[in-house]
């Protein structure tokens, strides 16, 4: 199976899994994964598992990566309970916890995904690696503007979808797929060429969808 059949595939799963009223876009979902491949991410913390309709089909498509390491932080008792029901064998590639502040100092990531609240984003800075990536999932604007002041020297781009919510997503149909905007808080080269392209890409599919 394709990769983007079987995203596809395990998205349907999360769109029909209790609690799945709060769950990424498919678009959301297949732009992580896009950095993970472009950007050869191995380190992911997530914000806010909920479900794990993220980290779940990041933990699928990225199985055959070696050292392949995924983090997040939850503490809804629902939550925590689904968890190792929807992951299923891949919940144990999983490590979970509680909050931002308690995720040991010595660990760091290529790659943040913010999919919730925390009282404690400035911990973020010392989480991340020099030229990490930010992705906020959804609008969330006070953790956007939180963000960009923790880095003032990050590129920033809002990425939006031309596909409209699948017949299954628990979204409606007639409205376009949720977006998600992307930090390079130190960025290479490459991430501000890839963050350029996108620029003027999302530039273009604001005038299409207008």
């Amino acid at each position: 199976m394709r990769r983007n059949e079987q995203q596809s595939t395990l998205y349907q799963i999360f769109c029909e899994s209790e609690g799945n009223q709060h769950i990424a876009s498919e678009y959301a979902i297949g732009k992580i994964n896009g950095l993970v491949d472009k950007f050869r991410v191995k380190r992911i913390l997530e914000v806010g598992l909920g479900i794990g309709s993220i980290s779940g089909i990041i933990l699928v498509l990225n199985r055959s990566e070696p050292n392949f390491d995924y983090t997040g932080t939850e503490a809804n008792d629902f939550c925590l309970k689904a968890l190792p029901e929807n992951l299923k064998e891949d919940y144990n590639r999983l490590k979970i916890y509680p909050n931002l502040n308690v995720i040991p100092s010595d660990k760091k990531f290529d790659l943040i995904i913010i999919d919730g609240k925390d009282q404690n984003l400035n911990a973020i800075k010392e989480l991340i690696f020099e030229n990490g990536i930010i992705v906020i999932e959804g609008d969330r604007m006070p953790q956007q503007d939180s963000l960009l002041e923790l880095f003032p020297d990050s590129k920033y781009v809002h990425c939006i979808s031309r596909e409209k919510n699948k017949s299954f997503s628990p979204f409606l149909s007639n409205q376009w797929q949720g977006g998600l905007k992307i930090i390079f808080i130190n960025p290479t080269f490459s991430q501000k060429f890839w963050w350029m392209r996108e620029r003027i890409y999302t530039k273009w599919k604001y005038w299409f969808i207008r």
